[in-house]
């Protein structure tokens, strides 16, 4: 799909007519209106041209050899590229049953000939609004769902930090004990009363330890205290101290 707003010169609007002087008269009209016309004889034509440079409006014959203007219009909205384009048609078949059925199809407005120049031009102006319309709300959904990716990604981070933060003070402390006592337990005999402490305190720590992995599993990610400078760790609740 073409982004943004494009000038009026820019504007191609694909005009699709088995007729030649019904082509001539259209093109001449969007011409005028500062549009770039992009004429074809059928159905086929119209299709390979929305292929190569889709068009911001088109205006097709009802009735044309091999593809009808309501399977013009099918195809053309089918296409990625072409979603929102708005199709006039602009055909002799006037009957409420045409009407219904093209509008079924897709089609977003209908006009029959002879037409009104003036009506055709008012026409042809309210459908580049609602395309612009349409365009500029696609895209700003599209920065919204970035922007949207954006923050929870930011704080994914976040959390990330916290928890890598919250794990390094808080499992810092008691792993750094169990691991001094397990030193001082390779080193003494037994009977050592130094020996009973350091495995008693192990044995506290590594408790300890499993409180606050028990902690972490259901911390809130508002819940915060303040670590050092600006950072932040997650708050748990007061797990047993090791006893001295």
């Amino acid at each position: 799909m073409e982004q943004g707003t494009p000038q009026e010169g820019e504007r191609r609007i694909l005009i699709a007519d088995d007729d030649a002087d019904s082509r001539v008269i259209v093109a001449s009209v969007v011409s005028l209106m500062g549009y770039t016309p992009i004429v074809v004889a059928n159905g086929t034509e119209a299709v390979k041209a929305s292929q190569e440079q889709m068009p911001h409006l088109a205006i097709l014959d009802y009735m044309m050899p091999d593809l009808s203007g309501v399977e013009v219009c099918s195809l053309i909205k089918n296409n990625e590229s072409g979603e929102f384009v708005p199709v006039l048609m602009l055909t002799a078949r006037d009957t409420v049953r045409d009407k219904v059925s093209a509008f079924e199809e897709g089609v977003d407005d209908y006009l029959t000939k002879p037409f009104n120049y003036q009506e055709f031009q008012a026409r042809v102006k309210a459908l580049l609004r609602v395309r612009d319309l349409t365009v500029r709300l696609r895209e700003t959904n599209d920065e919204l769902r970035l922007m949207q990716q954006r923050l929870v990604e930011k704080e994914r981070q976040l959390a990330v930090g916290q928890l890598a933060g919250t794990a390094a003070h808080q499992l810092g402390q008691p792993l750094s004990s169990i691991l001094l006592n397990c030193y001082l337990v390779e080193q003494l005999p037994k009977t050592d009363p130094k020996f009973i402490g350091a495995l008693a305190a192990i044995k506290s720590d590594t408790k300890r330890m499993g409180e606050l992995i028990n902690q972490l599993r259901t911390v809130k990610a508002s819940d915060r205290e303040g670590y050092y400078g600006e950072t932040e760790i997650l708050k748990l609740g007061d797990a047993e101290a090791p006893k001295k």
